[in-house]
């Protein structure tokens, strides 16, 4: 920060001219990274347990993943134009200390700081507890050297919320004693200090879990299903943030199917919608809602989403729109929420691979 207002208090001509040619430098290896890919239609290889994350409203990064044989992907990190579904191989772009491949890691975007933290996962068996943060303006990583109780975990969730990263649950280091592998306590992690630490948390703490999800409403995150040991769950927790207290929800309406390994996003201020993951009967292909409003589930018919079984895969809200009272009548059905999500790769549980990315509008259905 110090060194860039140095910059702009001593502009100069030749500082200008620097700061010319390091666009115009960017912007050419922007445009050899085009050409390229159109000559070799080039696209991310089949993978499950990546991450996606937005990078900026127009695109997205891609990072990490599993394919067959439980290898792990060499082609680790891209990046996609969203306007153009076009992506861009990003491995030999990338400066700094670059992570290694990895499943079961999570990648959340702060925009406030345009950088992606990815956090823990698995690597050949191994866990770790690295904390990586790229710069998504200069795409140079940065290997943080944490302070704190410092966790490690895989197969968690992680949210950013006021400048903070919150990680929840996911699969601990084994112990001798036998003790349970997963986890069901809250790490935060505060870059401005590089220090982890654990808050003390209220209420009706939810079960260890792993391969859950935990999506961020306002001040509230939901945790819903997951694993414990060989179980998969279908339950759902609420923690408020602001008071750091969790709630159990008891649903008014039938639950979806146990689960561990979909992928859930918020739709509006008080829904979530999750999508397929893997269940005690094979990988799914479903979509619900849930209302935190009203603590009901339902389910949504979408083909796209719903055209193949699914787990481990990402999944991107591109932006809702609120129908108005002209088009619900038009519409002629209790639509109030129309959104367009993109969906890339995942597993069908019982070995094929997917590599498709899937944009397609969902239409979400009104309080009945």
């Amino acid at each position: 920060m110090d060194s860039l207002a140095e910059d702009v208090d001593q502009a100069s001509t030749p500082k200008k001219k620097l700061r010319l040619s390091r666009m115009n430098s960017q912007e050419e290896m922007t445009v050899q990274i085009k050409t390229e890919n159109r000559a070799v239609s080039a696209c991310p290889s089949k993978r499950w347990s990546h991450t996606m994350c937005l990078s900026d409203p127009d695109s997205a990064v891609l990072i990490g993943g599993e394919t067959s044989d439980q290898n792990y992907c060499e082609d680790s990190l891209w990046k996609l134009e969203l306007d153009s579904d076009f992506w861009f191989p990003m491995n030999s772009c990338a400066a700094g200390p670059v992570p290694p491949c990895a499943r079961g890691h999570t990648a959340t975007y702060d925009p406030d700081s345009k950088a992606v933290f990815v956090y823990g996962g698995l690597r050949e068996g191994q866990r770790y507890s690295e904390l990586y943060i790229l710069n998504t303006v200069t795409w140079k990583w940065k290997l943080v050297t944490a302070k704190g109780n410092v966790p490690n975990l895989a197969y968690h969730s992680a949210a950013f919320y006021k400048k903070e990263l919150f990680v929840f649950g996911g699969i601990q280091p084994s112990h001798s004693s036998g003790d349970s592998p997963c986890s069901n306590a809250l790490y935060i992690f505060n870059p401005e200090f590089e220090l982890w630490y654990q808050p003390i948390v209220e209420g009706d703490k939810p079960l260890p879990r792993f391969g859950h999800s935990a999506t961020l409403l306002s001040q509230k995150l939901v945790i819903f299903g997951g694993r414990k040991t060989a179980a998969y769950l279908n339950d759902l927790h609420v923690l408020d943030l602001g008071f750091m207290e969790y709630t159990a929800v008891m649903c008014g309406s039938m639950p979806p199917l146990p689960r561990g390994f979909h992928a859930a996003l918020p739709v509006s201020d008080n829904r979530i919608l999750i999508s397929g993951g893997c269940s005690a009967i094979g990988a799914l292909q479903d979509v619900h809602i849930f209302n935190t409003d009203t603590s009901m589930w339902s389910s949504v018919v979408s083909p796209l989403l719903c055209s193949k079984p699914r787990a481990g895969h990402s999944m991107l809200n591109l932006g809702c729109t609120v129908l108005t009272d002209t088009e619900k009548q038009e519409q002629g059905e209790n639509i109030n929420i129309r959104c367009t999500l993109l969906v890339f790769g995942g597993s069908d549980c019982s070995g094929s691979f997917y590599n498709d990315t899937v944009k397609c509008t969902v239409e979400i259905p009104g309080d009945k």
